[in-house]
């Protein structure tokens, strides 16, 4: 008996705090209330960095927060105390941003182009996640006693993920290789790109053993395996474009302006390729400075899409080409001597620089993808040729604010 009672009045006490609970429960926000805070919180942000006090812009919040913490009295002087100490640094930290951030935005609302065709997006942040997918190949002919063989081969495709932040048009990213990280593949690969509407610049550096393809010497073909050849490639480009007020190349690589209206522009530029490929105890020394002109062109079929495309071929003036391999000895402990041949120049020995984008934008947000290719050609068919291939393809998606 004493067994049911304790059992009902359990029951009753359940059923009595059940509707205490629920009505005590705050409900829970909906991912659009989340947005509207957040939204919120930016433009609180964005009003005290225009005031001077972006590092201070929480003191409210902090200040709310502290009183309704159950906190005594004394703990709370103490830790005003201590916070006030904080807020010294921070005013002054705030006083040298609050400059930096004015000379950013002066440049960056500096007008030098043409509004009708070009405008500056208006926000001050711009987010970008990225996938990166590059690769590059290797075409050699050469002629000894009237015999040809052909080297083809490709290095391993690389792909890598990255963010980008940028502010006010100053952004830096962060990039990651799975593969490498997982030790499936040993190359290594440097990207620094730089865009503006008058002038920008490619620095690609590769470091590459995993070439692999097949030789043909006369009629016969051999497989080339991974570690045959072994390369270090270091290419550079750069154009300047003369009607920058109404064309933008950042508008379709970097999203730091907005292409309002179709519009192309001649350009000049000066690219360079060097190279150092070791294969079956020869090394192969490439040094090709070229220059050049071409065209790009924005295409803008709507408000919401940009099409890119653009050449840049420039013929060599300069070329230090030149092989190496050691001799052969009768005498085995003997060592052997570096022989070095300079590399015959051939007309017209290029570099070929060509770009390609798609943007699509909406909103604060975009995505997009761009590619990147780079061919160039040295030395002499009837002796030795080099070709080299290499290509970039990025994706992206980003959004302003």
């Amino acid at each position: 008996m004493m067994l049911k009672v304790s059992l009902l009045a359990l029951v009753l006490s359940v059923g009595m705090l059940a509707p205490a609970s629920a009505q005590s429960k705050k409900p829970r926000k909906t991912f659009k209330q989340i947005l509207l805070m957040a939204d919120s919180l930016r433009l609180q942000l964005r009003h005290s960095a225009d005031n001077g006090c972006m590092l201070q812009w929480g003191d409210s919040i902090l200040m709310a927060e502290l009183g309704k913490s159950k906190m005594n009295e004394k703990k709370k002087q103490r830790f005003m105390k201590h916070y006030a100490k904080i807020q010294r640094r921070l005013k002054m930290y705030d006083r040298h941003l609050f400059i930096g951030d004015s000379l950013l935005a002066a440049n960056y609302n500096k007008v030098k182009y043409d509004t009708n065709y070009i405008a500056r997006p208006n926000a001050r942040w711009t987010i970008k996640l990225r996938g990166n997918l590059s690769g590059a190949d290797l075409l050699t002919t050469a002629k000894t006693n009237g015999l040809e063989s052909k080297t083809k081969v490709m290095a391993d495709c690389r792909g890598t993920l990255s963010m980008a932040v940028a502010y006010r048009g100053v952004g830096l990213g962060l990039a990651v290789n799975p593969a490498k990280l997982a030790g499936k593949n040993r190359d290594y690969e440097f990207n620094l790109n730089s865009y503006s509407n008058r002038y920008g610049f490619d620095v690609v550096y590769l470091s590459s053993k995993t070439f692999h393809g097949h030789q043909q010497v006369g009629g016969n073909a051999t497989d080339v395996h991974k570690g045959d050849i072994s390369q270090q490639a270091l290419n550079l480009n750069f154009y300047y474009a003369f009607n920058h007020r109404k064309f933008s190349f950042p508008a379709a690589f970097s999203q730091s302006y907005i292409q309002k209206r179709s519009a192309g522009s001649f350009m000049v530029g000066a690219s360079f390729d060097g190279s150092k490929t070791k294969v079956k105890g020869m090394t192969i020394r490439l040094n090709e400075l070229a220059v050049g002109a071409g065209y790009a062109y924005n295409f803008v079929p709507s408000s919401h899409l940009l099409f890119h495309l653009s050449a840049l071929p420039t013929i060599t003036v300069y070329s230090h080409d030149y092989t190496k391999m050691k001799a052969e000895t009768v005498e085995s402990e003997a060592e052997s001597p570096t022989i070095r041949n300079s590399m015959k120049y051939h007309f017209p020995s290029a570099i070929i620089t060509s770009r390609a984008a798609a943007v699509y934008s909406w909103r604060n947000k975009f995505a997009g993808a761009t590619a990147v290719y780079n061919y160039s050609v040295a030395g002499d068919e009837d002796h030795l040729q080099v070709r080299r291939n290499k290509w970039r393809v990025r994706m992206f998606f980003g959004f302003r604010f």
